[in-house]
Formats: C-alpha cells, sequence, structure tokens
C-alpha cells in the first residue's frame, strides 16, 4: 500500500502521511488504515474540494500542492 485512497465528502482522495498502516500479519482482512484526526481530515477536504490528496503536517491537516 503506497498511498491508500479513501472515500471523503463524496470524492476519493489520496493520503500522503497521517495514517498507520494494518498489521497485516495478524489479520488478513483488515486493509484500511488507521487515520488520524479523521474529523480534521473530513472538514479539510471541505474547505478544499478541488484536492485529491491530503497530508497531515504539524497537526494539520493540508491539501497536497
Amino acid at each position: 500500500m503506497a498511498c491508500p485512497k479513501v472515500v471523503l465528502c463524496g470524492k476519493t482522495i489520496f493520503l500522503l502521511s497521517g495514517y498507520r498502516k494494518p498489521d497485516l500479519l495478524g489479520k488478513i482482512d483488515r486493509k484500511i488504515p488507521k487515520i488520524q484526526a479523521v474529523k480534521e481530515l473530513r472538514q479539510s477536504a471541505s474547505r478544499h474540494p478541488d484536492a485529491v490528496a491530503f497530508g497531515y503536517v504539524a497537526g494539520k491537516w493540508m491539501p497536497a500542492a
């Protein structure tokens, strides 16, 4: 999993950082990454509707330039 994709606000976005890869050793079916500050990610995605990638930098979700 290079950059996971998630669907937020009706669109697919890429996460560049701010997530933890799932532990594939214990559970094969768990492919969803653990995302830091999901509420803030949703807010940032709604503020930047044209962004397709976000990164978690200095405690904030920032759209990729």
